[in-house]
């Protein structure tokens, strides 16, 4: 039987409670951490289906101390911590699985991943997009946000000003590919400030508009985790 392996693109996040975050959060079961050496740096990864042609790698450079790390939203703040023990239900716990060894092939796939991108008008028509693919394929695809380089994402501009102006402004997105060609695509809006929240909470009931929240107790919403990108990392 033939064996067909998919070489994963590679994002690296922001921080362990990004990469926690992503694991754990709105998860029913929370998703495995991989533990592995990448380019002679430890690193902690997960892996997850965002419907483009190869899996997404999503890391963060850190050692592993633990067996699991233990997540959970608490008074407007996030806690993570790396714990032996998956012994309160407080917590959501995220396996960390050591791998010794990765395969050469997935381990020199690691090159820059580059999309097709679709500029949405605002941040509701993105928030509704995510909603109507969770109830048509019942998977909340997670936001990314992170700091476009340089101008419309592309190299620099004239004034150096206007491109350091440019390389600042924040973007939030999702990935989706093509049905006829499985092109990856990212879809886009530009906010007009980092925001603070780590969720996007929506209800399409109360003619409210989506905003950034830290809370996720709230009645009536659909919530979406915000998951921050590594500075300087271009798509």
């Amino acid at each position: 039987m033939l064996l067909v392996v998919k070489i994963p693109y590679y994002m690296q996040l922001a921080s362990i409670n990004d990469l926690a975050r992503l694991a754990s959060a709105l998860e029913v079961v929370p998703l495995p951490v991989y533990a592995f050496r990448l380019q002679n740096t430890d690193v902690l990864a997960v892996g997850i289906n965002v419907g483009l042609a190869k899996p997404l790698l999503c890391y963060v450079n850190a050692e592993c101390s633990g067996e699991f790390i233990a997540y959970r939203v608490y008074m407007g703040g996030e806690e993570v911590n790396m714990v032996n023990a998956a012994s309160n239900p407080a917590y959501s716990y995220a396996p960390i699985i050591r791998v010794k060894e990765m395969p050469r092939k997935i381990l020199k796939g690691r090159k820059e991943m580059h999309t097709e991108t679709i500029v949405m008008n605002d941040l509701s028509s993105l928030t509704k997009l995510v909603l109507f693919r969770y109830m048509r394929e019942e998977v909340l695809t997670p936001f990314f946000l992170m700091r476009r380089r340089g101008v419309d994402g592309k190299g620099k501009g004239k004034d150096k000003d206007k491109d350091e102006d440019a390389s600042s402004t924040p973007i939030i997105g999702m990935f989706m590919s093509s049905d006829d060609d499985g092109t990856p695509y990212f879809c886009y809006t530009v906010l007009d400030h980092m925001p603070e929240g780590n969720f996007v909470r929506y209800s399409s009931q109360s003619g409210e508009g989506p905003e950034f929240t830290n809370d996720i107790d709230g009645h009536g919403y659909i919530y979406m985790k915000v998951i921050r990108m590594k500075d300087q990392q271009q798509i």
